[in-house]
């Protein structure tokens, strides 16, 4: 048995009920938010990640773990956005198991009312409650990770229990390698095990094994994972983990410290417990190694100054052992405040961001996923934000701001080598960069000058964001075109018109290959446009925004 907190527990409090039933309307909304909030960019790129995976395209084995427990989505009834809302109901289990172990993390150091409270704190807390259900590997990971350190903490470290603790360890870095931002947390754990247990050196063997089983772990699941991938899969990982180490970590001003802002003024009872918990740590009288564990689950709240990729949907993963950490705030608070008024606190700031949700979006999302699939049935390759349409090879780099940069750098191929090594004939305009670039004579630093005339050259407006290869030719004498996206074409003039010497009449498709091709003299303006007989939707297309901001 884990002995008892040496800090004098707080005489119980009331208002337990009403903090279970806040929590459980955090997660009813938290549950309503799954069919009605927009679907953000990294969860349109994951689910993207998840047809490669099943087209045999997926080549990189890290951070792509979570695509194996979602390949049978992708055969479902429905469209993109049907299958991000079934995951994400998966991704809302995943947050229940992280509260699950948030609370028995908590009672180790805390009272019962101060643990579901810091639950809570962390379920309706800001960017946790709008982001858990998301579809990226953050719950999984935390779920995976909190579990592992409950373990460790109140688990008698038999080897039955130090192989859990190493599977689960090794699966969540293989799920994302910024595992390791939770150091600080086993580490302040095992230094407590090891303490409580008199500095044995039977303890210290079995937290070495801990770590050995987690190396073995975490080679296991990458080897079996990577086997399926194809020979680049080591290269892969090896260009993941170099570009993670050489950018993803840094010190000055953080790249997202406008999301941090935002993030504390959104969730300020969490913000506050945060400033007060280092005052309360000092003071408390719990024994050196106690305060240890407390600091080591704090900590992971100080990545947001020197990790770079810290926009809101990571603070679902960071957050978790941080709010475990803050129970200790919540004992001190409880007698002077009371639950239930911390309680309604935390519960109305959820149900206020809750109710200034935009709902339409998701249904813009819709018709343009829609639009998408229906007018390219036969799939092509495309160019765009962030992956919007999952099932469609995207050809370009996701482009968030380090993937951009990486573009930029010319660490990711350019649009204008792409295209001339495969057809890309649909661009999808759903980020502002394409706006700029497609409907402005602008210069675009999000995009290498060739690759900015590539696409004003190469590709004509279909329907709202939609754009296909193709050309808008005016009247007047004999022209040449050159094609940078061979494949079908389909005739759209008022007459017939002759093309390399043959007459076509209005509506013909026919085959053009890459480079140049002569337009007789003609009376009339014409358009040739990639496909076979692709006509725009009779709806009008959807006005933006297309995201939800962050």
């Amino acid at each position: 048995m884990t002995p008892a907190p040496s800090s004098p527990a707080p005489p119980p409090a009331k208002g337990s009920g009403l903090t279970l039933v806040m929590l459980a309307l955090v997660l009813a909304l938290q549950l309503a938010m799954v069919f009605q909030r927009a679907i953000n960019e990294d969860e349109f790129f994951h689910y993207s990640q998840v047809h490669r995976l099943v087209a045999g395209a997926l080549a990189e084995p890290l951070q792509t773990l979570y695509t194996r427990a979602f390949a049978w989505v992708t055969v479902l009834p429905g469209d993109g956005i049907d299958h991000i809302v079934v995951i994400r109901l998966f991704m809302l289990g995943c947050e229940a198991v992280t509260l699950a172990c948030l609370f028995g993390v908590a009672t180790r150091f805390a009272s019962r009312q101060a643990a579901w409270l810091a639950v809570l704190s962390y379920a309706g807390g800001g960017y946790v409650f709008q982001h858990a259900a998301s579809f990226r590997f953050d719950s999984p990971a935390a779920a995976l990770l909190m579990l592992a350190a409950l373990a460790l903490l109140r688990a008698r470290l038999n080897w039955s229990a130090i192989a859990a603790i190493g599977l689960l360890l090794g699966t969540a870095t293989v799920l994302t390698i910024k595992a390791v931002l939770y150091a600080p947390v086993f580490a302040g754990i095992a230094w407590l095990r090891w303490t409580e247990a008199g500095r044995s050196s039977a303890m210290l063997v079995r937290l070495g094994a801990i770590a050995l089983a987690a190396a073995a772990a975490f080679a296991l699941v990458y080897a079996l994972h990577a086997s399926t991938l194809g020979a680049a899969a080591d290269g892969e990982a090896r260009a993941v983990v170099s570009r993670a180490g050489s950018k993803m970590f840094g010190l000055g001003l953080p790249p997202y410290w406008q999301h941090h802002l935002k993030g504390m003024a959104i969730a300020p009872l969490v913000t506050l417990l945060a400033l007060c918990f280092p005052m309360v740590l000092r003071g408390d009288v719990r024994p050196a190694a106690e305060k240890a564990a407390l600091a080591g689950l704090f900590l992971p709240l100080a990545t947001l100054l020197f990790y770079h990729n810290t926009a809101p949907y990571y603070f679902v993963f960071m957050l978790a052992p941080v709010c475990a950490a803050l129970a200790i705030v919540l004992d001190r608070a409880l007698p002077r405040y009371g639950a239930a008024r911390i309680a309604l606190l935390l519960g109305g700031l959820a149900l206020a961001l809750w109710a200034v949700e935009d709902r339409a979006i998701i249904q813009r999302q819709r018709a343009l996923v829609n639009a998408g699939e229906r007018l390219l049935p036969q799939h092509p390759a495309y160019f765009d934000g962030f992956a919007m349409l999952g099932a469609m090879p995207k050809a370009n780099v996701f482009m968030t701001p380090w993937g951009t940069e990486q573009y930029l750098k010319g660490q990711e191929s350019s649009l204008s080598d792409t295209l001339a090594a495969r057809p890309v004939p649909l661009v999808l305009e759903n980020k502002d960069a394409f706006t700029a670039a497609l409907r402005s004579r602008q210069p675009v630093g999000d995009f290498l000058p060739q690759d900015l005339a590539l696409l004003r050259r190469v590709y004509v407006n279909l329907w709202g964001p939609l754009w296909l290869a193709g050309f808008d030719v005016p009247a007047g004498d004999s022209m040449t075109i050159t094609v940078e996206v061979p494949g079908p074409y389909t005739l759209h003039a008022a007459q017939p018109v002759t093309v390399d010497g043959i007459a076509r009449a209005p509506g013909t498709v026919f085959e053009l290959t890459r480079g140049p091709h002569t337009i007789a003299p003609r009376t009339a303006p014409l358009r040739l446009l990639w496909g076979d007989r692709i006509k725009a939707p009779a709806t009008p297309p959807p006005a933006p925004p297309y995201l939800l901001p962050y």
